[in-house]
C-alpha cells in the first residue's frame, strides 16, 4: 500500500506557524530583558515548570527563593510580593512560550515523519531543526545560571549567543519554506547571489553586536548621533587592552561596532536594488530588494531613535522587531537570488 503524503502546503503552513513563533519568542524575550525579569525565575523545570503558581502558598516558595538570588540581594531588596509577580510573568511567558514552539515543532514534525510528508532532501534539516531547538533551552538555563551566582546580570557574550541561535533557528526555518515553494535554480546571477548573501551576513552580524549592546546595556551610553562623545570613535576605545575584553565586555565599544556594521548593512542594503535592476533579474526579485532596502532604512532610523531617547523601552522593543522582520527579508531575498 503506498504511504499517504501530506501536500507540501500543509508542511510550509507548519513551518510558517512556526517561524512566527520563533519571531515572537524573540520579541517576547526582548520585553523579558527591558523589564529587569530575566533572573526573575531562579530555578529550571524543564516539566513541571510549565505550571505558575496556583496558590499563594507556591508564590511564596518561588519569592523566597527569589530573595535568595543576587538580583534580590544587590539590587531590588526593596521588592514585595506584587512587584515580584510583576516581572515573573514576563519570564514566565518567555519559557511558556519555548516550550510551546518545542510542542509545535516537534508534534506536527513526527506526524509528517511517519506518513512521509517530509522530502528526503530536506528530512535532515528538520532533524537539526528539532535539535537546534533543544540546545537552545539549554543554552537559555546556561545564559541564566550566569546571573544567579555573584553579578546580578547575565552574561552579554551568553546572551548574544542565546539570540544569535534564535536568529539562526529562523532562518533555517524560513530558508526550508522557501525551498519548498521555490526551488533554486541552477543558474542564477552569482554576483547577485554574493551581494545578497553580503546583505544577509551583515544583518546578522549586526545583530550579533546589537544583542552584545544588550547585554552590557550600552544603549544607555554615548546617546548621541553621530558622534560618541565629541568622536566618531568613542574617545575611551580599547581601554580594557586585550581585544577580546573590547569585543564583549566594553558597552561603548559594543556600541560602536554595532553602529559600524549597521553603516555598512545599510550601504550594502541600498546599492542591492540598484544590481538588482540590471536586465535578466526577475521582478519579484527586484521587489524582494527594495523591500529588504526599505527595511534597513527603517530599521536604522529605529536604532538611532532608540538611541537618542536612552533606550526607551517602546522604541527598544520596536528596534528589536524591526531587526526579525529585516533579518527574515534578508533570507527571503537571499533564497530567491538563487531562483
Amino acid at each position: 500500500m503506498a504511504v499517504r503524503r501530506e501536500p507540501g502546503g500543509a508542511v510550509a503552513a507548519w513551518l510558517v506557524l512556526v517561524a512566527v513563533m520563533v519571531g515572537l519568542m524573540v520579541i517576547i524575550g526582548g520585553m523579558t530583558r527591558l523589564t529587569g525579569s530575566g533572573l526573575s525565575m531562579v530555578e529550571w523545570r524543564p516539566l513541571l515548570g510549565i505550571l505558575p503558581p496556583l496558590s499563594q502558598e507556591e508564590w511564596a516558595r518561588v519569592f523566597s527563593l527569589y530573595q535568595g538570588s543576587p538580583e534580590y540581594r544587590q539590587v531590588n531588596t526593596w521588592m514585595g510580593l506584587d512587584e515580584f509577580r510583576r516581572i515573573f510573568w514576563w519570564e514566565y511567558l518567555h519559557r511558556l512560550w519555548g516550550r510551546l514552539i518545542g510542542l509545535v515543532y516537534a508534534v506536527p514534525f513526527l506526524w509528517f515523519l511517519v506518513r512521509g510528508s517530509l522530502p528526503g532532501r530536506l528530512r535532515a534539516r528538520f532533524w537539526l531543526l528539532l535539535a537546534l531547538g533543544a540546545l537552545q533551552g539549554l543554552i537559555g538555563w546556561w545564559m541564566v545560571r550566569s546571573g544567579l551566582v555573584d553579578d546580578p546580570h547575565v552574561s552579554p557574550l551568553r546572551l548574544a549567543i542565546h539570540l544569535s541561535l534564535a536568529f539562526v533557528i529562523l532562518g533555517i526555518v524560513v530558508w526550508t519554506v522557501l525551498d519548498l515553494r521555490w526551488p533554486v535554480s541552477a543558474n542564477p546571477s552569482r554576483r547577485l547571489v554574493r551581494h545578497a548573501d553580503l546583505c544577509l551576513g551583515l544583518v546578522g552580524l549586526t545583530v550579533l553586536a546589537g544583542a552584545l549592546v544588550a547585554g552590557l546595556d550600552a544603549g544607555r551610553v554615548y546617546n548621541t548621533f553621530p558622534l560618541m562623545g565629541g568622536s566618531l570613535v568613542p574617545p575611551d576605545y580599547g581601554h580594557l587592552g586585550s581585544v577580546w575584553r573590547t569585543l564583549v565586555e566594553d558597552p561603548g565599544s559594543a556600541q560602536f561596532h554595532h553602529r559600524l556594521l549597521a553603516l555598512v548593512a545599510v550601504t550594502a542594503g541600498v546599492v542591492l536594488p540598484v544590481r538588482a535592476s540590471r536586465p535578466g533579474i526577475s521582478g519579484q526579485v527586484r521587489a524582494a530588494a527594495a523591500v529588504l532596502a526599505g527595511l534597513i532604512l527603517v530599521q536604522s532610523a529605529l536604532g538611532i531613535a532608540t538611541l537618542l531617547s536612552v533606550a526607551h523601552i517602546d522604541l527598544a522593543i520596536l528596534h528589536q522587531a524591526g531587526a526579525v522582520a529585516l533579518f527574515v527579508a534578508a533570507v527571503v531575498v537571499a533564497h530567491r537570488v538563487r531562483a
